[in-house]
């Protein structure tokens, strides 16, 4: 580009285009730099705030305001008798303090990708979830699950006996 050839700089106030020329009406080419890189910054800023929203939260937080009770818990989870299964057993409310505090002095022995799932699983999250999220298969978590709660079970008798 030449050396005297100049870009237009519009600043639109209220819709209203408002041509800025340096030299002219006190405008300066720092001016019109300020004016550019603010700018710039503002619409980088929207494009990174927009890139770190979560489109399927949205959606699901907005389906889930709009009619709360339409969304219930996955169906299928209702078709077996799940009140013997680990987490089910570990997570209760009515479970002793005393016995949650034992097994949370446990995790810190299990290996790091176990540890994870089970804060995880304490979240309240799916195991379809944690597998897209960590794109892997269900079977995959299903089976760290396994071996976590065995690792558990383990580690619990050794340190507290058979409960």
């Amino acid at each position: 580009m030449a050396k005297d050839a100049r870009t237009e700089f519009f600043y639109y106030i209220d819709g209203k285009p408002y041509r800025l020329t340096p030299g002219k009406d006190g405008i300066t080419e720092e001016i019109i730099t300020v004016l550019r890189d603010s700018y710039h910054a503002e619409k980088l800023n929207d494009r990174y705030e927009d890139e770190l929203q979560d489109a399927k939260f949205k959606f699901s937080k907005t389906l889930h305001d709009t009619n709360p009770v339409a969304h219930p818990t996955d169906p299928v989870e209702h078709l077996v008798d799940n009140s013997q299964a680990p987490e089910e057993v570990l997570f209760q409310e009515e479970l002793s303090p005393s016995i949650r505090d034992q097994v949370h002095a446990i995790i810190p022995q299990l290996i790091p990708a176990q540890q994870e799932l089970f804060w995880k699983l304490c979240e309240g999250r799916q195991l379809v979830d944690i597998a897209r999220e960590e794109r892997t298969t269900d079977n995959a978590i299903r089976s760290r699950r396994r071996k976590m709660f065995d690792r558990i079970r383990a580690l619990y008798a050794e340190e507290f006996g058979d409960a």
